[in-house]
């Protein structure tokens, strides 16, 4: 039998300190100075019963603790696994999990289909997604996986040569040339994974082709982030329902068990009332937002409320921002989102977080072609602010998002909990709770205690599964320490420096080891073993080095690889047009007449050596 793991899953900050002193801040394996970033680890993985204490931790730089990590040992979370068995243990064609947010569904999909790759029990894997955003990720994190998927983007790329299979979203394969090309790239055994599979009832032809295009794969495996009802008017395939119309789920992980096992962060709802007065066929009307309103009148509340130039929204704003500056104290890479109903609702958004912040937020808007990269350039950085309409959804993962602003007046279960999967997302030796602050309407506030009641009933099943624990143990009551002392007085204490092991520093340094501390995760009163750390840190950035943690090679994605050996191709093609005078398509016709095949149709390795011949024509 597998062993019960700890409920706690993280090493809370004694403990770091503990494992930190113990390596002498060094790594355990490889003798490293251990860098901000440094990785607190189960020698025996938690997922296998590993206790959460200093005698089963140790301290880790990141590149042994990820290469650890890649040994051929289960890398899998528990409920990842749990789901892996239930699903051979069906054996059946179709299979529906349900996982909240944040908590790796991705991850789950591709680790099943490399086993049943590995199995020989498919050949191909087909993912269909609702985004072009979502291809992309896709096909990276495939990569990663050691799975080589195509995104879409030409006919040519539902079976190329060289992929494992492909990534394409419903609207490619809504109707007509895209259903048949991936029907027909189902013709060898395939696993067909359906990512947000409720998008599939957006649109009818989504459905139709859905339906149409993996009919015959092996496997299909449906994932979605919330249950929902059936709609006649948009049926989706391959899914089944209950009596009451709600669909039958295979495998469920909810919101509150993710929180407990520390696979995704605790969220905060700060609900925030006011009063909304508007005209109404030449009539005011007046409500409060926590009133229990009609429908009509909650949708004119919130025009009300979310009018930029009203007092409502620069006020909640500003709340946000000094909720996002009070993490970012500790978390300095921390961001913020504001999920806004409008176009100039964005823009004057952004006007007035200016004014508050003096920085300009990002806005992404979905007509934009350019919204994507904005997201990606945001994800990387530490910007604070990012404003989103109808843009930031499922699948679009920055794990760097601590405060958000519901300023949407969509108030299904559905895209409420997909705002909320933004902010559950969890990082390594983190440990705050996000705050999301949402206008105090009857609605909003029923979703948000659905959540919380999640966690509350899986919260309070650990606290029992312990004190049964303990009782079967025989541990009895601690006793609180006693204190005799009795203080009287003490002149204001400034603090000049400080002394450890014949090391001085002076407050400043002292003063940043304590701020370092705290974005470690380490008690402040160990700041003194971090001064000579810093102090390294600062003469390595003086001379230009940078002092940033190391990271294992990762090898490249291989539609990245393809698509950047289709830009060096097409740039040299272009250089020998310019030195011989002539046209690209005699050029490309020599190549053919050489024996290499049409680009189009070429694989990663014969655009290396396409690439290496058009090189040695320019004589590189």
């Amino acid at each position: 039998m597998r062993p019960t793991p700890d409920p706690r899953r993280r090493f809370n900050s004694s403990e770091r300190a503990a494992l930190y002193l113990a390596a002498d801040g060094h790594c355990t394996d490889c003798g490293s100075e251990l860098e901000p970033g440094w990785h607190a680890d189960h020698r025996t993985p938690h997922s296998r019963g590993g206790a959460t204490d200093v005698i089963n931790g140790q301290a880790l730089c990141p590149t042994c603790n990820l290469q650890k990590g890649a040994a051929p040992v289960s890398n899998l979370r528990l409920w990842q696994e749990s789901a892996t068995n239930k699903f051979f243990a069906a054996n059946k064609k179709d299979f529906l999990v349900c996982a909240t947010p944040g908590a790796g569904k991705t991850r789950f999909a591709l680790m099943l289909a490399k086993r049943l790759l590995s199995e020989g029990t498919i050949r191909r894997v087909a993912v269909v997604v609702p985004t072009d955003a979502l291809r992309q990720q896709w096909a990276d994190a495939a990569g990663l996986a050691g799975i080589s998927l195509m995104p879409v983007n030409d006919t040519a790329d539902y079976a190329k040569p060289g992929y494992q299979g492909c990534v394409v979203t419903y609207a490619q394969i809504a109707r007509g040339v895209g259903s048949d090309m991936l029907r027909h790239a189902t013709r060898v055994p395939t696993l067909a994974i359906m990512d947000e599979v409720h998008h599939a009832g957006d649109n009818r032809s989504w459905g139709d082709g859905l339906k149409n295009a993996v009919e015959h794969a092996v496997h299909r495996l449906a994932l979605t982030g919330t249950p929902w009802r059936a709609d006649s008017n948009s049926p989706i395939p391959f899914v089944a329902y209950n009596e009451n119309g709600t669909v039958q789920v295979d495998y469920a992980y909810e919101y509150g068990e993710a929180v407990a096992d520390g696979v995704c962060r605790r969220i905060e709802f700060h609900a925030y009332d006011g009063e909304a007065r508007w005209i109404d066929c030449g009539k005011v009307e007046t409500a409060a937002l926590g009133a229990d309103l009609l429908e009509e009148d909650v949708s004119a509340a919130l025009d009300v409320v979310y009018h930029p130039e009203k007092e409502w929204m620069p006020v909640l704003l500003r709340k946000a921002a000094e909720a996002l500056d009070e993490v970012r104290q500790d978390i300095p890479d921390a961001a913020g989102l504001i999920v806004a109903d409008r176009k100039w609702h964005a823009h004057a958004y952004a006007k007035l977080l200016e004014d508050i912040t003096g920085r300009r937020p990002v806005v992404v808007v979905s007509d934009d072609p350019e919204a994507k990269a904005a997201i990606d350039r945001f994800r990387g950085t530490s910007e604070p602010w990012i404003i989103a309409v109808r843009m930031v959804s499922e699948g679009v993962d920055i794990p760097r998002l601590a405060v958000g602003v519901y300023a949407a007046k969509i108030r299904t279960p559905l895209f409420f909990r997909q705002v909320v999967g933004r902010f559950v997302r969890v990082r390594p030796d983190e440990e705050f709770n996000a705050r999301l602050f949402i206008p105090a309407v009857n609605v909003l506030m029923n979703h948000a205690r659905e959540i919380e009641q999640e966690l509350r009933h899986q919260l309070e099943a650990d606290r029992a599964k312990e004190e049964k624990a303990r009782a079967d143990a025989g541990e009895g009551a601690s006793q609180g320490v006693l204190d005799f002392r009795e203080p009287l007085s003490a002149s204001e204490a400034i603090f000049d420096r400080a002394i450890l092991g014949g090391r001085e520093a002076e407050a400043v340094k002292v003063e940043a080891a304590q701020a370092e501390c705290r974005k470690l995760g380490i008690p402040t009163q160990f700041a003194m073993n971090l001064v000579p750390l810093l102090d390294r840190m600062q003469e390595a950035a003086s001379a230009g080095v940078a002092a940033a943690a190391g990271n294992p090679r990762i090898e490249e994605p291989r539609h990245r690889r393809e698509r950047v050996l289709r830009g060096e191709i097409d740039s040299l093609v272009g250089k020998i047009s310019y030195r011989t005078g002539k046209d690209k398509r005699e050029i490309n016709t020599e190549l053919l007449r050489r024996g290499y095949p049409a680009r189009k149709h070429a694989s990663v390795e014969q655009l290396e050596e396409i690439r290496d011949e058009l090189a040695r024509w320019l004589g590189l």
